[in-house]
């Protein structure tokens, strides 16, 4: 749903400008609630509207959204009826001191569909995840090739509707300072930190990390490389990382992505997950292209959660009808075991047709 929110272009000042999407589509899933031994059928039909408004006045930008995801389904015990909305508002300005920015989101979902740890094993279909954050940064360029820029962020996860998730709250910040080596080559350091504080009354915990990245640019490849370790409260160092690449050539698209990251979740304080995927993408004409989705995580959600591990694979084709119309029909195979639940999984096939206006 996430994607479905528009950013329209600058070049205006003192006016308002305006973006407006809508997405609506069909789906037939095999076993939503993937499990092994009651699986079922839905059909699902899904319409996602977004509206973005945006201004400038003098130095400053101002951006707000607002979007939403409806959903109804033939078996509402395996898919129930859901209209999960989302907002934010976005404000930055430029200055001598440096570049500020402000922004607030708020979310509400399907705990299965917001990825990551939390939608481990077998989900509770009625089980809803609502988030709040609010964060600010700062950056600076230090000199023509080095800057320095900072963060902060809080974070509030509740959850109903069932599962053993716990209601939190986090506040992270960092420092990043960043070189510019030459054309292709930057790299730069984060320190942070990340406290942990439960609603049901358990400890807080916190976490520090410190990571270093690699940028490296050429004609048709972009790589990335970050490394480092963090460290949770009364608990052992971790090394995190991740390493992409992504190419472009005149017709094709490749990205590939393999890493481990530590992240709050409701499952447990702060959760690991190591993941590698890729996606190829192809343009077959002026008005179509295709894909190929493919992704595999092992989560591990708590010391009192065994591991799990989740793979997806997917195939989809786009047409352009016009300037502002899309059609895509697409498939999706994804497959669950491990957390001490049977292997599973269920296939998709689906539907849409978009409408795309980032200025009217």
């Amino acid at each position: 749903m996430a994607g479905q929110l528009l950013y329209a272009g600058t070049g205006w000042a003192d006016t308002w400008q305006q973006g407006v999407s809508a997405q609506v589509s069909t789906e037939y899933e095999t076993n939503p609630v993937m499990s092994a031994a009651n699986p079922g059928s839905v059909w699902r039909a899904v319409f996602s509207p977004s509206y973005a408004l945006m201004t400038k006045v003098g130095e400053s930008s101002l951006k707000a959204g607002l979007a939403a995801q409806i959903a109804r389904a033939s078996n509402k015990t395996l898919s129930p009826d859901r209209d999960s909305p989302s907002a934010y508002l976005n404000w930055s300005r430029p200055s001598e001191a440096g570049d500020f920015g402000l922004s607030t989101r708020f979310a509400r979902m399907a705990t299965r569909d917001t990825g990551g740890v939390d939608a481990t094993g077998n989900v509770p279909v009625n089980s809803t995840s609502t988030s709040r954050n609010l964060s600010g940064n700062w950056s600076k360029e230090m000199s023509e090739r080095s800057t320095l820029s900072a963060d902060a962020a809080y974070d509030g996860v509740s959850y109903s509707g069932g599962g053993t998730y716990t209601d939190y709250s986090s506040r992270s910040g960092g420092l990043t300072y960043g070189y510019i080596w030459n054309e292709k080559i930057t790299t730069s350091l984060r320190l942070g930190g990340n406290k942990y504080r439960p609603a049901n009354g358990d400890p807080t915990t916190s976490r520090v990390e410190a990571t270093l990245s690699m940028n490296w640019k050429t004609e048709y490849l972009d790589w990335t490389v970050q490394g480092g370790k963090s460290r949770v409260t009364g608990a052992s160092s971790n090394t995190q990382g991740s390493v992409t690449a992504h190419y472009t050539g005149q017709r094709t698209q490749l990205t590939l992505d393999a890493g481990r990251a530590v992240s709050s979740s409701g499952l447990g304080a702060y959760s690991k997950a190591d993941h590698v995927k890729g996606g190829w993408s192809y343009v077959l004409s002026e008005y179509s292209s295709t894909g190929i989705d493919l992704e595999r995580r092992k989560n591990y959600p708590s010391a009192s959660i065994s591991a799990s591990t989740s793979t997806s694979s997917g195939i989809w084709l786009d047409h352009n009808l016009t300037a502002l119309w899309r059609m895509r029909a697409y498939f999706s195979r994804r497959n669950n075991e491990g957390n001490g639940f049977v292997s599973a999984s269920s296939n998709l096939l689906g539907l849409s047709i978009s409408y795309n206006n980032i200025d009217f």
